[in-house]
Parts: C-alpha cells; sequence; structure tokens
C-alpha cells in the first residue's frame, strides 16, 4: 500500500512539474508590456499599411498553442497573416494578467481571444478563435477568408 501512495505521489509530482515548465514555456512571454508593444505595433502598421492583429492568450492555453503551431506551419494562412497584420501576443498568466491593457479590448469569453484594430488602434473587429476552428484544430480555409477580408480593406466600404 506504501508503495502505491508513493507511486501515485511521484506521478502526481511529474504531471504537475510537467504542466508548470509547459506553462512558462510557448509563444506568451509574461514579461513583455503589453501597451509598449501595441504602441510600437501601431508605428509599424503606419508605416507598413497594415492593421494590428493582437492575439490574447497564454502558455497554459492548449487552444493557444493550437493556433501557433496553425500559424506557423499553414504557409498559406501565415503568408496572409503577415502580408495583412502586425501580430502582437498578450499574455494572460499569474505573472502577469495585463488587466489595464485588457480592460481597454472587448470584453471575451475564452482563449486565444484575437482583436483587430487599424494602424491608430481603432478596433476593428474581435472574437474568439472558436469561430475559426473545425474540428480539433482550426480551419485553413476560415483562416483565409477571415484575413481575405481585412487583407482586401471591404470593411472600408460598408
Amino acid at each position: 500500500m506504501k508503495k502505491v501512495i508513493l507511486i501515485l505521489g511521484l506521478i502526481a509530482s511529474i504531471v504537475v512539474i510537467s504542466m508548470t515548465s509547459r506553462a512558462s514555456n510557448g509563444p506568451y512571454d509574461p514579461s513583455r508590456d503589453a501597451f509598449k508593444d501595441f504602441h510600437e505595433a501601431k508605428i509599424q502598421a503606419q508605416k507598413e499599411d497594415k492593421l494590428v492583429l493582437i492575439q490574447i492568450g497564454g502558455n497554459w492555453c492548449t487552444w493557444c498553442h493550437k493556433l501557433e503551431r496553425f500559424f506557423n506551419n499553414n504557409e498559406k494562412v501565415n503568408a496572409l497573416l503577415y502580408k495583412t497584420f502586425i501580430p502582437i501576443k498578450i499574455n494572460v498568466s499569474p505573472e502577469n494578467d495585463n488587466e489595464a491593457f485588457l480592460n481597454e479590448m472587448p470584453e471575451f469569453e475564452g482563449y486565444p481571444f484575437i482583436v483587430i484594430t487599424d494602424a491608430h488602434g481603432e478596433i476593428l473587429n474581435s472574437r474568439t478563435s472558436g469561430a475559426l476552428e473545425e474540428g480539433i484544430g482550426y480551419s485553413e480555409t476560415k483562416f483565409i477568408d477571415y484575413f481575405t477580408y481585412w487583407h482586401s480593406r471591404e470593411y472600408q466600404q460598408e
């Protein structure tokens, strides 16, 4: 009985350590200043005539990691992302919840959350990434349609 308890304790410790290390490694950097990153993104967007895509999430978020892999591994979506937007990531975690920055964003439920602004910071669109999912991942077609809409600036004629 003592062996079973010891083994279960060891397994639980390994799981906790694994989850903790995975949460600290990833695409979101808790040490970044959200306001500074957004300010710099707006300046770059003005220079390059692009929009800003704010990706809000955390390294603890499974879907945030899926989205990161999706962007990195899908050449068509990745090309359109960088052709249209200056992307930034805003961390939400116990180390840095970026509460003051998030208070300026639309209310949302779920991560990752995407906000699109113009080069001056005016919010044009926001959505949870769930609308862009398909099955157990993200949809290339939905992302291409979404990004193409913003790239073509069709929204300006509405």
